[in-house]
């Protein structure tokens, strides 16, 4: 089918398909939708396989009124297939989308269809970084659309009784529209309008809900949600046309959040309500009316709203996952505890030694009370005792007027032993927010605790202990960690593969994230149990292979094959005989079955052992390389990064032995060729050819290097992009440097004469001239490359020296700026890793960050690359005296430059200058 895709008519058809009437294929209806979607998704741009031009009008036509008719079982897929579209190509190569939506909204047949895509196009003002681009596409959709959506608002306003629950949801859209166009800023229209928008919002608050559902919010409370987002919008941007309806909004508001009962349903409603008034008293606006009701506030509005509630016990026990998401540290989902304690610390912002004050004052009333009371007090202490945090790094400034640890030994260190689970879920929360508080003698004396809550019955209390073990073992204090925690290892790893082993537990990420940080922690002390961590591992790899439903846990389950690995194998390669059986196994079912979710990680942990075995490769691994080089691995391009990588660690490891006598050069030289003229995979390719010169140099390519390097050069005419000319540089600098400048100069003359001045003229030297920054390595590996280049006979020769001068330049530059570059090898910190792992998941790839392989230098025995460039330069300029005015006139560096035109100065002067300036002294 995705073949099919790339043919031209093939998307029509499907588009008749999804539309027909026939009942036949109804049940088919779904997934065409679906593939429709993933096929825009994929290769609507830089794709090998785009979408036909002659079928794309068609599609933007088809899809826009299928949209308003469509049934809603496949309307979001469609919506998200505009959006898709829109995000390229609206409103420059598709002006007519926006004005046949308009178009449509005197029919309320379609209403809710149509503003249902508008909304979906118009998300993309939403949360992004301004930028001339943006703001020329927002002024085109405010032209045609501002004035419409403000009739189509009147207009329902009048209309709700005839069609209610239909006309609120489309007020709903409305409003959110409204959203999107405001977000960027306020523009002019909606400025001159915002009576008219005010008093529309004022009467949509105001409406009554005539039938309440305990769970589910009415179509009332959706639509008086999206007002107050608006209302928060404009609170934030300080807007003084704004001005005049704030004190009748936040009465309404106040008046909502005494009035909303504690029932799920009403919970959205709640936290956007609180967020408002959060938004007003953090930015101190209406400071004098909010100061005077400080106590109204904390008690009828913050302690209701953070006091625990028979809906929340029963999330705790029955969907421990949601209550997770919603009260977890740093987690994504909203709850009224939450938005309680914000609104509480924004209080605090402006007034907190009395916010303190009241708010210990009702802490001390309630600690002794029912747990249920206790539980809220924890939360309110814990909300006024923190004035800085971060979610990588915890709390780093606390209010001196809340003891916080004295108030966990009194009240709260007890409940790590005790039966009350919501309270020992809430002292594991207390410790793992104040964990930098704590010094290391009493996160010692907790830690057993913690271990044991991971044995607990409730999965909350599990995910709590294990977050908090984590979070205190990526402290930045050394005083716990490898020491502290050796004496509990053996119960830590029980606790948490326990977790792991259990069918009857979903898999769960913080869990995984906890064996992974333990295993950083000790590092090489994992050796004693990296049999049993691998066992357990791979058997929780061979259930979820089954179904892949968690990708952050799947993440962290291999983040922690590759951290033992690294922490094992790094400084001990004879493991990784013992590593490969065990792990073997479990990998050739994942690459036999194309398990497409897990086939990227375990070519990156392949490649990771490979590169740390010391050795013969192992018959395990010669058996994979041979499938390795079919192009069906290579179709996926989430597989192309790790499987490169994989492919690079063999040539290293087997040299010509393998490439030659084993017969793999040409298979590999396919890959080479397939990678390259791809925009998205050309670094790979240049990744292998690069291994392939190292490992067996160029005399070993003697036969196929003229035809490598015209490859090359017919990509860089047919794609001449910066990134590609950056890789083609940088590839000549290492050819250079590991061959010496005249066998590129052969190279390149057997081409075609003259070449080589061509490519450092019109190619090389503008990329280095123009290129901001190197990393330390490729800027050392092109300085070697092009202070080869200048000790050349041809290239000194090639016209007048004119050439020659621009490369001392170039390698100038390179110089001067080597200084601030940085190099993104991993370095680890006194813990052994860095703070946190962030996953940054691709749609097909995400990068192990344990597995990462540093950055080498390709010339270790060039210890200082400033003195082969002093030297050439020193030889140039005695040979060719003319050139010295010409890199004076193109010289960038400042200091270089001031020692030209100091008056009278001589070479060896400036020669001084040079080198002080970059670090080498002349041999």
């Amino acid at each position: 089918l995705n073949t099919s895709a790339s043919r031209a008519g093939y998307l029509p058809l499907l588009l008749t398909l999804i539309t027909s009437n026939d009942p036949s294929v109804s049940g088919i209806k779904h997934i065409a939708v679906v593939h429709l979607k993933n096929v825009i998704k994929n290769n609507w741009v830089e794709s090998d396989t785009p979408v036909p031009e002659v079928d794309r009008p068609t599609l933007k036509t088809n899809l826009v009124d299928l949209m308003s008719v469509a049934p809603t079982n496949i309307k979001a897929q469609l919506a998200t297939s505009i959006t898709l579209i829109s995000s390229h190509d609206y409103p420059k190569n598709w002006p007519e989308l926006l004005p046949s939506l308009i178009s449509k909204f005197s029919n309320p047949l379609n209403l809710l269809g149509v503003l249902e895509t508008l909304n979906s196009i118009l998300k993309r003002f939403r949360y992004v970084e301004r930028n001339d681009a943006i703001y020329i596409d927002l002024k085109y959709t405010l032209d045609l659309l501002q004035a419409p959506l403000l009739g189509l608002a009147t207009s329902l306003n009048g209309v709700i009784e005839q069609n209610r629950g239909e006309i609120l949801k489309c007020i709903r859209l409305v409003c959110r529209i409204f959203f999107s166009l405001n977000w960027l800023d306020l523009p002019e229209f909606f400025e001159d309008n915002v009576a008219s928008w005010m008093g529309l919002f004022k009467s949509w608050l105001e409406l009554t809900t005539s039938d309440e559902d305990e769970d589910e919010a009415s179509e009332e409370e959706k639509v008086k949600k999206a007002v107050i987002e608006n209302l928060n919008l404009y609170a934030g941007k300080d807007e003084e046309c704004f001005t005049p309806f704030l004190g009748n909004f936040t009465e309404i508001i106040w008046k909502l959040l005494l009035e909303i009962k504690a029932s799920p349903g009403r919970d959205d409603l709640c936290c956007t309500s609180l967020k408002f008034l959060t938004a007003l008293i953090s930015r101190s606006i209406n400071a004098s009316v909010f100061e005077k009701a400080l106590d109204d506030i904390i008690s009828k509005i913050v302690i209701p709203n953070v006091a625990i509630r028979e809906a929340d016990v029963e999330m705790f026990e029955d969907d421990p996952d949601e209550f997770i998401l919603r009260d977890m540290e740093g987690g994504e989902g909203d709850s009224r505890r939450r938005c309680g304690v914000d609104l509480l610390r924004g209080m605090c912002r402006g007034w907190e030694d009395r916010v303190t004050a009241v708010v210990m004052g009702h802490v001390q009333s309630m600690i002794g009370k029912s747990w249920q009371e206790k539980d809220a007090a924890v939360l309110l202490l814990t909300a006024v005792a923190v004035r800085k945090e971060s979610r990588l790094g915890g709390v780093s400034e606390v209010n001196p007027s809340v003891p916080v640890i004295d108030f966990f030994v009194q009240h709260v260190g007890n409940d790590l032993g005790g039966s009350e689970v919501m309270l020992l879920a809430g002292s594991l929360k207390f410790v793992s927010t104040f964990r930098n508080q704590f010094s290391g003698a009493q996160l010692n004396a907790i830690f057993p605790m913690m271990i044991g809550a991971l044995k607990n019955s409730s999965a909350v209390v599990k995910t709590y202990a294990a977050n908090g073990i984590e979070k205190v073992l990526a402290r930045k204090a050394d005083d716990f960690g490898k020491v502290q925690i050796q004496p509990h290892l053996e119960p830590l790893f029980s606790g948490l593969f326990s977790n792991i082993a259990d069918s009857n537990l979903p898999p769960n990420a913080y869990v995984m994230k906890t064996i992974m940080r333990a295993l950083a922690t000790i590092k090489a002390d994992a050796v004693p149990v990296a049999e049993m961590v691998i066992k357990a591992l791979t058997d929780a790899l061979a259930v979820v292979c089954k179904n892949p439903q968690n990708p952050h846990y799947n993440h962290y389950l291999f983040e922690s094959l590759a951290v033992l690995i690294k922490s094992v194998c790094g400084s001990n390669p004879q493991y990784v005989d013992s590593f490969e059986p065990l792990l073997f196994p479990s990998f050739n079912h994942i690459l036999q079955a194309d398990v497409a979710e897990f086939t990227p990680y375990v070519f990156q942990i392949l490649a990771q052992l490979l590169e740390y075995s010391n050795g013969v490769i192992s018959e395990s691994y010669m058996t994979l390389f041979g499938p390795l080089l079919t192009p069906v691995i290579w179709e996926s391009k989430g597989n192309v990064p790790g499987v490169t990588r994989l492919v690079v660690a063999y040539i290293e490891k087997g040299g010509a032995k393998l490439m030659l006598e084993g017969g793999f050069l040409m298979p590999v030289l396919g890959v080479f060729q397939k990678l390259i003229s791809s925009k998205a995979n050309e670094h790979y390719g240049f990744l292998l050819m690069t291994s392939l010169i190292g490992s067996l140099g160029i005399q070993a390519l003697q036969a196929q290097i003229a035809e490598v390097f015209n490859i090359l050069f017919q990509r860089l005419q047919t794609g001449k992009t910066v990134r590609y000319q950056r890789h083609l540089t940088l590839f000549f600098a290492f050819v250079v440097g590991k061959e010496g400048a005249g066998v590129f100069r052969s190279i390149l003359e057997s081409i075609q004469p003259g070449m080589l001045g061509m490519i450092l003229k019109g190619v090389w030297a503008p990329c280095v001239l123009t290129e901001s920054m190197f990393n330390k390595s490729d800027s050392k590996t092109m300085t070697v490359g092009l202070t080869a280049l200048l000790n050349d006979e041809g290239v000194m020769t090639f016209d007048g020296g004119a050439t020659w001068s621009q490369t001392a330049v170039c390698v100038m530059k390179l110089l001067s700026t080597s200084v601030n570059a940085s190099n993104t090898e991993n370095k680890e910190d006194a813990k052994g890793d860095s703070e946190e792992v962030e996953l940054n998941f691709d749609s097909s790839f995400s990068k192990l960050h344990h597995a990462g392989k540093p950055l080498v230098d390709k010339f270790p025995n060039v210890t200082d690359p400033a003195v082969g460039f002093a030297q050439a330069l020193t030889k140039g300029c005695a040979k060719m005296p003319g050139v010295v005015q010409a890199i004076q006139a193109k010289c960038q560096d400042e200091k270089i430059v001031a020692a030209w035109e100091k008056e009278g100065a001589s070479a060896t002067e400036i020669m001084q200058v040079m080198t002080t300036r970059y670090g080498a002294k002349l041999a």
